[in-house]
């Protein structure tokens, strides 16, 4: 990666800015939620139009992706990123605040998608010295999941096959720094439904379950170790532990019980039971301590666990990441650049789906300015970010690809 390419990234970057920052602040203002993307994906498909870009569409869904191609002999690298919103009524005060009544884009996928406008803008302007092509890829409902397999089947990652993916996500640590790993970026989940039936004989009317329900639901609770920052500083001290990386962090296991507080006579006796973990091992260590709580509470109720559904882990191509850094360094200062040792352990990210196909990484990007009340906290009602973070994740991505293309085509 040159000095004159991390030159030129920089000055296209900051004259983009404004321009992204408009754009940021109308997808704010429009939110919309999963599998409901309509304006999102025109506004966005208009853009890339415009930038002379080959656009396709999912008919699908509202996902799209375009094709920035500068010779069709050389290879592809990929940029994903997400656009739909979230159930969240926004409470700040700010000129964009969501017009959408209990619809707000509450962790930050408003973001990512004019960073990925900034990328294709600042690449389409430097495409002729590109050493390869891009795909620029705008994926629906990945707070449902669901956006990045819709995506893939769709084509997304086909004719042709990227070499590599890359994707980022706003983060609550200060604007200007990217955090990185070369191994477990977010574990995946397993979920159950575990339902409590009498003991046969046990008593001659059916008991009332709805006690025990609570109960075992508290005493699965208690055995975490670790639980959601909630504030600013408790946030900021968990990131500082992520970077010192203590082995009971990289060994966590994060256990949630609930009943269905909407309508429990829906669901008598039963509650829902998730487990996140930083390996399988511990995954199936975890279903034996959900066993041996239950066991002595359940003395006069049977209980039955069945699975109901399970998320992949998203861990980073070492190698890419690896690749990358000196690149990275170069474009945004070693400083800004914060090496974590232990996976974030309550968030999850369907982009896992991709690195299935092709090897795929992604960053954290710093959106945070507590001195301007931008905590930039992941779905909370006052979650904001400091704009000049779109600048930062725009110079990252653009540097990601570039020095990408370039290790691929000249190890070719």
């Amino acid at each position: 990666m040159t000095n004159t390419s991390i030159s030129t990234i920089h000055t296209l970057a900051r004259a983009y800015f404004d321009r992204l920052v408009h754009l940021r602040r109308d997808l704010h203002a429009y939110p919309e939620l999963s599998g409901q993307e309509v304006r999102t994906a025109l506004v966005l498909a208009g853009i890339l139009a415009q930038l002379g870009l080959k656009v396709h569409v999912d008919r699908s869904s509202h996902g799209l992706w375009a094709d920035l191609i500068t010779d069709p002999g050389q290879p592809y690298v990929a940029l994903r990123v997400d656009m739909d919103a979230l159930p969240i009524t926004e409470i700040n005060s700010v000129s964009y605040r969501s017009t959408n009544p209990g619809v707000m884009h509450a962790c930050g996928h408003d973001v990512h998608a004019a960073i990925g406008i900034g990328v294709a803008s600042v690449l389409t302007r430097m495409q002729m010295s590109l050493p390869g092509n891009v795909r620029f890829i705008f994926q629906p409902e990945e707070e449902e999941i669901t956006g990045a397999q819709r995506m893939l089947r769709a084509g997304a990652l086909k004719n042709p096959t990227p070499a590599a993916i890359f994707g980022l996500h706003v983060a609550p640590l200060p604007a200007g720094q990217i955090g990185w790993t070369d191994n477990l970026f977010l574990a995946g989940f397993a979920h159950y439904l575990v339902t409590l039936t009498p003991q046969a004989g046990a008593h001659s009317t059916p008991p009332n379950l709805d006690p025990l329900v609570q109960h075992c639901c508290r005493a699965i609770q208690r055995l975490n170790q670790w639980t959601l920052p909630e504030s600013w500083p408790e946030m900021a001290a968990f990131w500082s532990l992520m970077q010192a990386g203590p082995p009971a962090l990289k060994r966590f296991i994060i256990y949630d019980a609930t009943p269905n507080l909407e309508d429990p006579s829906a669901f008598y006796g039963q509650f829902g039971l998730g487990i996140k973990a930083a390996t399988p091992n511990l995954q199936k260590a975890a279903l034996g301590r959900v066993r041996a709580v239950l066991n002595p509470l359940c003395q006069h109720a049977r209980y039955r666990i069945e699975p109901m559904g399970s998320m992949i882990d998203m861990r980073n191509h070492p190698e890419l990441v690896r690749t990358n850094l000196t690149a990275l360094e170069k474009a945004l200062g070693a400083e800004q650049l914060i090496h974590l040792n232990a996976a974030f352990p309550f968030n999850c990210e369907d982009f896992a789906y991709y690195t299935k196909v092709v090897p795929g990484a992604m960053f954290w990007l710093g959106a945070a300015n507590p001195q301007e009340g931008k905590y930039a906290l992941l779905h909370t009602p006052d979650f904001d970010v400091d704009e000049r973070c779109i600048e930062t994740g725009t110079i990252a991505m653009a540097t990601l690809i570039i020095n990408t293309l370039s290790t691929i085509t000249c190890g070719s």
